[in-house]
């Protein structure tokens, strides 16, 4: 992973940890885990539109904290998390992940929201595999 990219993921969970503060301040992010969701990362490399893809997909953050893992969901263009999409908590956090696929460059985890019908997908790179590896074995 080059500076540049280990510089932005740094940056990025910072986000999410200061998006899980503003939401609520009691809360101590322990473990953040994120992805792009939505699009194969394969089919967007094929398209090559990064313009479109920017559009159509989102950053996804999942912020695990002592009593609960808060669905944070943002700008591919610019990482803030601007929209809650659940908060669960880390006793019920188990029902949240439906499936997993782990592959060699590219890991995909299903996650079943309570108040949405459709599951959501959201792809994780092979930089935060340590984090999504520790998440699934903290449900």
């Amino acid at each position: 992973m080059s500076v540049l990219r280990a510089d932005r993921k740094a940056e990025l969970s910072s986000e999410a940890r200061r998006a899980v503060l503003r939401i609520d301040p009691s809360e101590r992010p322990r473990l953040i885990v994120m992805g792009t969701g939505e699009m194969s990362p394969h089919l967007d490399y094929l398209l090559m539109t990064t313009f479109t893809l920017d559009v159509l997909t989102y950053v996804y953050y999942l912020a695990v904290t002592d009593r609960s893992v808060y669905v944070l969901r943002g700008s591919r263009t610019t990482g803030e998390a601007k929209e809650v999409m659940a908060v669960v908590l880390l006793e019920q956090a188990g029902s949240l992940v439906e499936k997993v696929r782990h592959g060699r460059t590219w890991n995909t985890l299903w996650l079943r929201l309570p108040q949405r019908k459709r599951r959501v997908r959201m792809n994780v790179s092979l930089h935060s595999r340590p984090e999504l590896d520790r998440f699934l074995a903290r449900l």
